[in-house]
């Protein structure tokens, strides 16, 4: 769960050199592979979603959440960890500070067999997995290992993203992915170089990762698409909104559209533009909300306008 604390300034300690604020209004999203989840749904896709959380008052909201957005979501309870929520406490438009409410120890035997027998459950009707890791021990290596061999064995496509904003992880062990999403500093925590040329350390994450194609985020500057065809095909695209009002789950809007667009048969190309579209829409509110598939065709028809 995520949650928008809003507060009004109100100066600076006199006695330490902190600023202080009183919080007057509070709002609260689904977050973290919930709203991935939530925009898969929303965008015309059957959304089954598999989750560990907390056994809580704040695992009952999300369950409701996720079905009010049309996801049919199996959340593992898990008692010895709380679920997950973050808090930013902003004003005038900016966030001043965010607290994590976490725990992140790897999820036990009898919590990885209850996903796997959820995911048995779901295999007969799934056309693609796709793997939201925030590292916070809900996909321990054995879990990953276990989908992700089944799906090369069935030959379901899988994507991933393992974000490393404020946590550690590695994109890479998701071997054969159909794409991976990451930033330039995920790219760089794959492979441990922080010092080669970008182009360098993408190759060798695709290559030590065997996966497809590589999108490479670049926040403000845009993206990079990586494609290991005869040999390695790589362009860019720009970041299609300028202003961003709050930039929190745009990696995740641009991974559930470019996701469902490259399993119903587009190119990664194609997949890229409408996946930044989604990230596009997603960074011009506050908080996230599923996104709609008006919206994203109204842009559409508004960029096509106006490159007549």
């Amino acid at each position: 769960i995520d949650e928008y604390i809003y507060c009004d300034p109100l100066g600076m300690s006199q006695e330490d050199p902190t600023i202080v604020v009183t919080p007057v209004d509070s709002r609260t999203f689904t977050g973290g592979a919930g709203i991935v989840a939530g925009h898969v749904a929303s965008l015309g896709a059957s959304s089954r979603y598999i989750s560990v959380t907390g056994d809580d008052e704040t695992a009952s909201k999300s369950e409701k959440s996720l079905a009010g957005f049309g996801v049919d979501a199996a959340l593992i309870r898990d008692s010895s960890r709380p679920t997950i929520l973050k808090q930013r406490f902003r004003a005038s438009n900016k966030t001043l500070l965010r607290v994590s409410h976490l725990r992140a120890h790897d999820i036990g035997e009898e919590f990885i067999s209850s996903v796997m027998e959820q995911f048995h459950k779901l295999l007969p009707k799934t056309d693609l997995v796709i793997f939201s890791d925030f590292n916070y021990g809900c996909l321990p290596q054995a879990l990953v290992d276990s989908i992700t061999q089944i799906c090369r064995e069935r030959g379901i496509p899988f994507v991933a993203d393992s974000q490393a904003s404020s946590q550690v992880g590695d994109v890479s062990r998701y071997v054969g992915a159909t794409m991976i999403s990451a930033t330039e500093r995920e790219v760089r925590l794959a492979v441990n170089d922080f010092k080669s040329g970008l182009q360098n350390v993408a190759n060798r994450l695709l290559e030590k990762s065997q996966a497809k194609t590589l999108i490479v985020k670049l926040g403000a500057e845009g993206l990079l698409v990586i494609s290991p065809t005869p040999e390695f095909t790589t362009d860019s695209l720009k970041a299609m909104n300028s202003n961003p009002v709050d930039v929190a789950g745009a990696g995740d809007a641009f991974l559930s559209a470019s996701s469902l667009a490259l399993a119903a048969g587009a190119s990664i190309w194609e997949a890229s533009y409408l996946g930044s579209i989604a990230a596009s829409i997603q960074v011009s509110r506050i908080g996230n909300v599923p996104l709609q598939k008006e919206l994203i065709l109204r842009e559409l028809a508004n960029r096509r306008q106006a490159a007549r």
